[in-house]
């Protein structure tokens, strides 16, 4: 795990190319971002996949309000712009400093009230968590597992995410999914990270079903399928 963090953390910290860095990390106003409603769709997007999960369970979307919210991988902090007015706190972890730097400037700039506690995330994952331990009531996770440096890695951030959260927690995660296709086959060895960062980590669709129930959690629907760039999200509950 020591070679995959620091493998990632230069590619997210410090990549020769600060403005693609952003752009990947969606960043408000950069490359892709400049457009101020794709961006916020962003978060939209994942509002409104928590509402539906919510609802296929019987539950309430009056339910966000006042509560608190964990995503792995805020990066510029659209997601928490969804959020701003209705989470009470919102934990965001990254590997990168400057991502949590511009998430807090971004939500400074809107005057919001929720509380963000920004977490770097260190070579041990587990360490991330360890204050957040059945706090969770919802958990995010959007266009972050492909960029994983493996499949296990993203199966310890599963487990330190179910640490965190409280019984019955709903969650939106989206993966890139293998079905064969070479580019989005993810890559074998970490010496390829740096250059196929963006295509790191892929599962097939029935595998990270299992790899979320084998990690205390069960999905609850697959949605947004995206084949251009084989995009899938899961609605997931804690167990």
């Amino acid at each position: 795990m020591k070679n995959e963090h620091i493998a990632a953390h230069a590619v997210w910290e410090s990549h020769r190319d600060e403005l693609l860095r952003q752009d990947q990390s969606h960043w408000r106003g950069v490359g892709r971002w400049e457009d101020d409603e794709a961006w916020k769709n962003i978060g939209n997007e994942t509002l409104l996949n928590i509402e539906k999960a919510l609802k296929i369970i019987g539950r309430d979307r009056g339910e966000i309000t006042g509560s608190t919210v964990l995503e792995w991988g805020p990066g510029g902090g659209a997601n928490l712009f969804a959020f701003r007015n209705s989470a009470e706190n919102y934990i965001g972890i990254d590997i990168s400093r400057k991502n949590l730097l511009e998430s807090m400037r971004m939500l400074n700039a809107e005057n919001s009230a929720v509380v963000f506690d920004a977490v770097l995330l260190k070579e041990n994952i587990e360490d991330a968590v360890e204050s957040f331990q059945d706090k969770v009531d919802f958990f995010i996770s959007t266009a972050v597992f492909q960029h994983f440096p493996s499949k296990v890695y993203g199966s310890h951030v599963l487990s330190a995410i179910r640490k965190c959260c409280k019984r019955d927690a709903v969650g939106v995660i989206q993966i890139r999914y293998d079905n064969g296709f070479s580019k989005y086959r993810g890559i074998t060895d970490i010496s390829e990270y740096e250059q196929k960062f963006v295509t790191a980590n892929s599962y097939q669709i029935e595998e990270f079903w299992e790899l979320l129930q084998s990690n205390g959690f069960k999905p609850i629907a697959i949605t947004d399928i995206i084949t251009r760039v084989n995009y899938a999200t899961y609605l997931i509950s804690a167990t």
